[in-house]
């Protein structure tokens, strides 16, 4: 398993974060589901500084860029991301219910 994370420091010439949730439309996310290997993303944003970005979980490889859908984000921004870490998962630890 491997966990992807990428964000944006946002800045005033930048799109705010209200505007960058209106992109995540159910066709993007539909998108997203189908992309094979990835168990879950998540977009995050942070109240405390203008942070923009996402978390990915892939359950084994992450296929190659041009087999993902397009990166929205990044277009409405005008460029990649500020920062994109990759971990390799050790170990998982669930929540009983």
């Amino acid at each position: 398993m491997h966990i992807e994370l990428a964000w944006w420091d946002l800045d005033e010439n930048d799109p705010d974060t209200a505007a960058l949730t209106s992109i995540l439309t159910r066709q993007v996310r539909d998108e997203w589901e189908q992309v094979p290997n990835l168990m879950v993303k998540l977009w995050l944003v942070s109240g405390d500084s203008p942070r923009w970005g996402a978390l990915m979980i892939w359950e084994s490889d992450k296929p190659e860029r041009l087999k993902l859908p397009s990166n929205i984000s990044a277009k409405m921004i005008g460029r990649q991301p500020d920062h994109r870490i990759a971990f390799d998962v050790l170990h998982e630890t669930r929540r009983a219910r």
